[in-house]
């Protein structure tokens, strides 16, 4: 798994989403997840105007197929409002990988998910249901957070919750964060 010169994963499917600005830095690497069904799903609905612009630059889904709607050096709008160790809207400065994963909605993970957690979320919030990451999907994640790391000398590997923590749930409970740290040389938890 390379990055080519022009920013783009050399194995992932191309859906390209125009427009960003653009990212001459890169500090850090956010997870989430879709909190829909399919990751094409996902992409399709980003090119909608309910979307008001969301988009990652790539989406894993649950087989752990990867799509790229963006290329590294563009921005996207996965943020939204967010800080972490001194930047705001983080959208500048970092790349967004999003999990097809229902997250805690049980509508979408009773038609999608293949297993759940019952977990509270670190933030906050009741004992409850989560769909579970597969482990093709998360296998994925790793290699590619890895690859990204290393290409961008990234500062930190960070969940949405983490730079939204009162507003956004996502990876949440059920997603590795801590392992996926760790293999991409960074210790322990997310911490502020």
């Amino acid at each position: 798994m390379n990055i080519t010169s022009e920013h783009w994963l050399d194995t992932a499917k191309r859906d390209e989403l125009p427009g960003g600005s653009a990212m001459n830095v890169r500090r850090f690497l956010v997870i989430h997840f879709t909190s829909g069904a399919s990751g094409q799903s996902s992409v399709d609905f980003w090119r909608t105007p309910q979307a008001k612009g969301a988009c990652a630059h790539l989406v894993i889904d649950r087989d752990g197929s990867v799509i790229q709607c963006r290329p590294f050096n563009r921005t996207c709008g996965h943020a939204g409002q967010s800080a972490w160790r001194g930047y705001t809207g983080l959208n500048s400065c970092s790349i967004g990988i999003e999990l097809a994963n229902a997250g805690d909605n049980d509508a979408l993970f009773k038609k999608w998910a293949q297993s759940t957690i019952k977990a509270k979320h670190k933030n906050g919030g009741p004992l409850q249901e989560w769909e579970a990451y597969p482990a093709a999907q998360f296998q994925v994640c790793l290699e590619v957070a890895k690859a990204l790391v290393a290409r961008y000398k990234l500062d930190d590997v960070i969940g949405h919750d983490d730079i939204a923590p009162d507003r956004k749930n996502d990876p949440g409970p059920a997603f590795p964060m801590q392992r996926l740290r760790e293999a991409c040389g960074f210790k322990g938890m997310p911490v502020r």
